[in-house]
């Protein structure tokens, strides 16, 4: 049996599509439903509109078997349950996609792994810190500013600076439990100085772990208990940018870090710099 593509199929339900897409009203409806069944005057008041405005675009939804009316109020139908979640979930990552616009457009999203992408809109809270000429450390800064806060530290990377490496030493020795995932190329790179005299001077820190992942690796992530840095490879040169880190305290985005850290952790090895 010949597969259907997604083309062929829209021309069979583009109407539909395009009403929906095409009304603000018919997409408040639907999203606003998306908890519940809601009166007519909780519909009037969250979509700024009159019962005049409302009410023919609520036939219109009812006519496409998506809200019906119950004991008066108005809620997805089994249909629109499972329209609305597809609906919902394109607004969310076109609104954070469009929140962090430059971004996105400047650097490797799909450095990001699929799943992770999937949950982008986590990140919609984040906020994007640059360095500039007015303030060339604002990253490192941040970053610095981000492990004194953590009670523990999470990280995934590629890239090192002796900088950067300091910062990290520091917070193992403060007793901080510290995890890395290092890709087989920043690997290398930790058997030399100055990071492997740094790296012997935590020797017999139980709380510091180092790990080598088998998977690509094209981002730098920091992971805390209550911050997410998220730093992203340029298109335009193909090298880590950093310069531009997406930073946030929202849980969503704090949870989503995590979930990041754990797929490469799970995949990785422990990392045992060689003795010269």
């Amino acid at each position: 049996m010949k597969s259907i593509s997604l083309l062929e199929i829209y021309s069979g339900v583009q109407d539909d599509v395009q009403a929906i897409f095409r009304s603000r009203l018919l997409m408040q409806v639907m999203l606003a439903l998306e908890d519940g069944a809601k009166s007519l005057s909780f519909l009037r008041d969250i979509t700024g509109s009159s019962s005049q405005a409302l009410i023919p675009k609520i036939r219109q939804l009812e006519a496409l078997h998506y809200v019906e009316s119950i004991r008066g109020d108005y809620a997805l139908t089994p249909m629109g349950r499972l329209v609305e979640p597809e609906i919902g979930r394109l607004v969310a990552r076109m609104g954070v996609l469009q929140r962090h616009r430059e971004f996105w457009i400047e650097h490797e999203i799909e450095g990001i792994p699929p799943d992770s992408l999937g949950d982008l809109p986590c990140l919609y809270n984040a906020e994007v810190i640059r360095s500039v000429e007015e303030d060339i450390f604002a990253v490192y800064a941040a970053f610095t500013a981000i492990l004194k806060k953590a009670s523990w530290i999470h990280g995934v990377s590629s890239i090192m600076s002796p900088a950067h490496a300091d910062v990290i030493r520091e917070a193992v020795l403060q007793g901080k439990p510290v995890e890395l995932v290092v890709s087989p190329e920043l690997a290398d790179r930790l058997a030399d100085e100055p990071y492997r005299a740094m790296l012997e001077s935590l020797q017999g820190h139980a709380k510091f772990e180092l790990f080598i992942s088998p998977l690509p690796i094209r981002l730098g992530l920091t992971a805390t208990d209550g911050y997410l840095s998220l730093g992203l490879y340029r298109r335009d040169t193909k090298t880590y940018d950093a310069a531009a880190d997406l930073i946030s305290t929202d849980a969503a985005a704090v949870a989503w870090g995590e979930r990041l850290f754990q797929r490469y952790r799970m995949a990785a090895k422990p990392l045992q710099i060689p003795p010269e």
